[in-house]
């Protein structure tokens, strides 16, 4: 549920104007680029996301900083000019491998912050020796650049407890190494914790599974900077409060942090550290808000990534799941998107497809994330696959094609139900090879549109499905 502010919430004046700052100045229009415009920000396939070859080519050939002189800073990071009038901010990336999207995220950070008084520190968490070079390359070219080395997987909330220990900041703000930030990012986030009531502010993104997930279409870095600006500039000051805040880029007051207190470290890994938090700050009586005139790009699914491919993701999702609702005493719920009229469009002609498409009385699966629209059909008894026992969405995609086989055989009862898969959710048909084959074999396609949904129809059981993963 978003909570949108009265108009007396939205911020009008700009931050630090007592200190000769008006809200803008340091985010330049026509500045130079650090990336090629048409350089292609759509991943090639997603679990684990991949870019295009050319778009790794270009991002593995910059030199490291290369971007900064691209997008040179008004005022150096902790210059003495500026530390009078600007609250000090400190950046926490944790890293682990993942070169290309790093130097994407840290390039991005050091070409498109003009905020000017902020330090950068990278926690690593035992990756190899290709990425630990660049990120000693980097410290070693700009002191306001640290570099902590673990050994080994610390996990998310211990690392970043970890970068947060050594900040010396005013501000803090997590950010995900997946993540690609817009010029003018910092001035525009950090603003609304002016706002002493704010607990925690984050953008609104193109990928996350919350109310802060905006609808967006743009392919190339060019495209991005321009929807980003375009996005923001005619919402500046606006916020909506929200339920949770994702960490993939999260800022908060150093007072606010140490009286909240750390992430907490049980959550393994990463997953649901973010959830525990914002308990923890309404429990304080802090709003947590998304600002509607930050966007950041996140790429999602980078470091977990390779879990799916091994069940390893479900483990851990379960596992934290677990441990999230012991600690509060209730039963963590899916949280949802943010209303979209084409989004709400789509699902109202799935709807009717399917009302057409399938006798009544009939059961219908629907592949989705656990939105309960999708099973509002009019004398249908539609349910979420997967699902738990209870029939609520599981909240988690199936390691691979054996387990959504396997799945699907023990909600299978007759062999004249369906199944709905909506066009978001086709990529399914892609990544779980070995199910496509199954469907092929055991069920009749009796509905497709490319950009509303296929239905399938089971014809048979087939007790020995032949699986490709």
């Amino acid at each position: 549920m978003i909570v949108r502010m009265s108009k007396h919430d939205r911020l009008d004046r700009a931050p630090h104007e007592a200190a000769g700052a008006p809200y803008g100045m340091l985010s330049r229009p026509g500045r130079p680029s650090f990336l090629p415009p048409d350089l292609i920000l759509e991943p090639t396939s997603r679990k684990p996301t991949v870019l295009p070859e050319t778009t790794v080519r270009t991002i593995l050939d910059l030199p490291p900083g290369a971007a900064r002189a691209a997008g040179a800073r008004i005022l150096e990071p902790f210059d003495p000019a500026a530390r009078d009038s600007f609250p000090r901010v400190s950046i926490v990336v944790i890293t682990r491998d993942h070169l290309v999207f790093t130097k994407l995220c840290l390039e991005s950070v050091l070409a498109n912050t003009d905020y000017p008084v902020y330090e950068l520190i990278v926690v690593d968490n035992g990756s190899g020796g290709e990425l630990l070079s660049y990120l000693h390359e980097l410290k070693d070219r700009f002191p306001f650049i640290r570099v902590v080395r673990n050994e080994t997987n610390r996990g998310f909330a211990a690392a970043n407890n970890q970068g947060l220990a050594q900040a010396t900041g005013d501000r803090f703000v997590l950010l995900n190494n997946d993540t690609i930030v817009p010029p003018g990012w910092l001035t525009r986030l950090i603003r609304h914790l002016d706002d002493p009531l704010v607990g925690a502010v984050g953008p609104v993104t193109n990928r996350i599974s919350n109310e802060a997930r905006i609808e967006t279409s743009y392919r190339t870095y060019g495209e991005f900077e321009r929807f980003a600006r375009e996005y923001t500039d005619g919402r500046a000051g606006e916020r909506f409060e929200i339920p949770m805040l994702a960490m993939f880029c999260f800022a908060i007051r150093r007072e606010t942090y140490e009286r909240v207190g750390m992430l907490d470290e049980q959550y393994q890994i990463a997953m649901f550290e973010d959830d525990d938090y914002a308990v923890r700050l309404r429990s304080e009586g802090y709003r947590l808000i998304c600002a509607e005139d930050v966007f950041v790009h996140h790429f999602g699914g980078v470091s977990l990534g390779s879990l799916p491919a091994s069940g390893g993701f479900q483990e851990l999702l379960t596992a934290n799941r677990e441990r999230f609702e012991r600690k509060w005493g209730v039963k963590w719920q899916p949280h949802r998107r943010r209303p979209c009229l084409a989004y709400q469009r789509q699902v109202a002609v799935i709807r009717e497809v399917v009302g057409k498409a399938v006798p009544a009385g009939a059961r219908v699966l629907v592949i989705s994330k656990g939105d309960p629209d999708l099973l509002d059909i009019e004398g249908r008894r539609a349910e979420h696959f997967p699902q738990n026992p209870d029939g609520s969405y599981i909240g988690y995609h199936p390691a691979d094609s054996a387990e959504v086989i396997t799945h699907l055989k023990c909600l299978q009862v007759r062999a004249d139900e369906y199944l709905v898969i909506p066009s978001a959710s086709y990529w399914w048909l892609e990544h779980y090879i070995g199910f496509a084959k199954y469907l092929a074999e055991i069920g009749e396609e009796v509905f497709r549109d490319n950009d509303c949904c296929v239905i399938f129809k089971f014809g048979r059981l087939a007790l020995t499905p032949r699986v490709t993963t």
